[in-house]
């Protein structure tokens, strides 16, 4: 009797594996720009847990409203996002309202959303199979072999233990910080010079900045009209020396609660996660405040031992990798979901050139291009903006002024472009242009001297002796005037920052207030280096 025939691999055009919000773009853009090809997306949960990634900011909200056509989603399933709000401790701070606040007045006029991450992937992955994609879920990939123009293969291992062989033409990674096919090759490369580490859970019974308890009965009262916009919808960032605490409110009423810290100023007392996340919450009034009476949600927890890697390429024949499969920084700006949107619009281009017939020796020398551009991209933004970040996190002087520069800055580079002149310039991140320098070094310069001053304050007992009591009028950022009005002022609060600390060269100033440190373990030493570090015993 002769062996049955091995059945023939399923083919499909294109193979993702992941099908949460950057699989599921990647799956929707495909099939809108080439109809006629056949896409598979391979989804291992059979339905999508919460994660972080739940504040977008303008170009990823340009992207899922603009281009993935989402708004009528985000409207009625999520919340408006009232941009970005920061507040400073020191020891004269016992509540909100004794804060130093930094946050625009006005309602924001670019949208942008915060968003339950499960009921978005759900909805663009329903979207995928509506508009033609093939959605195998549960189902998991448990082994691939990549064949470049001859074609790849994978198996996947559906629910019932059944596994099928897969033959594609592309395989694109969307598996998050899994990065399955870098990892294969060995191509993620921890930041060991960024050591953030984060924790982080869903709250119920958060108080209502907006209401009665926190900003009073009293339609008249100046704290609660300092600001028209609501400042529960803004994502508040709750910062200290090392760290920074987000507060992001979810459609449901749950807030979603996380500390980031760097390991080398900070070392949240505790064992268990959940239990170092509520000891440090506790040590600073304002999150005290806002957590009286709260409870986290059982088994909600997450936690990261190490944050950001890059990885070494992005694209080759018939491979790719889009979101965070393709590297990660740091959740402080929310530039994860930009990135997300930066990198499914350039590798979907880079794939439809590809299947309509490029040349494969033309194809070979655009990987190469798009590889040396989005890796100088990635290098570029954490040398410019996240190197040495957490030093100045907590200083209401340096802390602003880097904001309203970076925020400017990014609105200029990324904002503007898209929303006033070219659609696709979102196949061109900031600094993935040649000349990119004239961009990156201003900026490096003006944060690396920021950290410099707030080193320098913290080392003359000053770091935090503006945290209490300042609320400078900010009208908020859009694409057109204000950009520019803002950009002056984070220039003029950094002249001032300058102009302070060559002050202390001349007249060593005497320390006013401390920065708040019960939080993060006590006052901080200082190092060999006359740096200030975090006590760890």
């Amino acid at each position: 009797m002769s062996p049955e025939p091995t059945p023939t691999p399923a083919f499909y055009d294109v193979v993702v594996i992941g099908g949460a919000v950057a699989g599921a773009s990647t799956a929707i853009l495909l099939k809108r720009r080439i109809p006629g090809i056949s896409v598979l997306v391979v989804e291992k949960t059979d339905r999508f847990d919460w994660k972080v990634g739940e504040s977008t900011v303008e170009v990823s909200a340009y992207f899922l409203t603009r281009v993935l056509k989402q708004y009528d989603h985000l409207s009625r399933e999520q919340l408006p996002k009232q941009a970005f709000r920061y507040w400073f401790t020191n020891d004269l701070v016992h509540s909100l309202r004794d804060a130093s606040e930094v946050g625009p007045t006005q309602l924001a006029r670019t949208p942008s959303f915060q968003i339950d991450r499960a009921r978005l992937d759900e909805q663009l992955l329903r979207v995928a199979r509506e508009e033609g994609s093939e959605v195998w879920r549960p189902a998991r990939v448990v082994g691939f072999e990549l064949g470049g123009a001859e074609g790849n293969s994978l198996t996947v291992e559906k629910s019932n233990g059944s596994r099928d062989e897969v033959r594609c033409r592309w395989v694109v990674d969307a598996t998050g910080r899994q990065a399955l096919l870098a990892r294969k090759r060995g191509g993620v490369t921890p930041i060991e010079s960024h050591p953030t580490a984060a924790i982080w859970v869903r709250y119920q019974g958060v108080k209502d900045m907006d209401g009665p308890e926190i900003a009073g009965t009293d339609p008249a009262d100046p704290w609660a009209r300092a600001v028209l916009a609501s400042r529960r919808l803004a994502t508040n960032h709750f910062n200290g020396w090392g760290y920074w605490i987000w507060f992001i409110p979810l459609k449901d009423g749950e807030t979603s609660v996380g500390l980031v810290w760097d390991k080398r100023l900070v070392n949240p007392p505790g064992k268990a996660p959940l239990e170092r996340l509520t000891r440090f919450l506790d040590g600073n009034p304002l999150t005290r405040q806002l957590l009286e009476g709260a409870t986290p949600i059982d088994g909600d927890c997450r936690y990261y031992a190490h944050l950001p890697y890059f990885v070494d390429r992005f694209i080759g024949p018939g491979w790719t990798c889009v979101g965070d499969a393709g590297g990660f920084l740091d959740p402080f700006y929310s530039p994860g979901l930009d990135q997300m949107a930066f990198s499914v619009h350039t590798r979907v281009e880079l794939i439809q050139h590809a299947l309509e017939g490029a040349s494969p020796g033309g194809m070979e020398e655009e990987y190469a291009e798009h590889n040396r551009k989005y890796a100088r991209y990635f290098h570029y933004f954490y040398e410019s903006i996240f190197r040495d970040k957490y030093y100045l996190m907590g200083d209401y002087d340096t802390m602003t002024a880097s904001f309203l520069l970076d925020t400017a800055l990014y609105y200029a580079a990324a904002v503007m472009p898209i929303y006033r002149w070219k659609a696709d310039r979102l196949g061109k991140p900031p600094y993935f242009d040649d000349g990119a320098e004239i961009g990156y070094y201003p900026i490096r310069f003006y944060n690396r001297r920021l950290v410099a001053i707030a080193k320098r304050k913290m080392a003359l007992g000053i770091y935090g002796n503006h945290n209490a009591g300042r609320r400078p009028s900010f009208v908020g950022f859009s694409v057109r005037g204000a950009m520019w009005v803002m950009l002056a002022h984070g220039l003029l609060r950094w002249w001032k920052a300058e102009l302070a600390n060559a002050w202390t060269y001349v007249a060593r100033p005497r320390p006013v207030a401390k920065p708040d440190m019960e939080a993060s373990r006590g006052e901080p030493i200082r190092d060999t280096a006359g740096e200030q570090r975090q006590a760890t015993s």
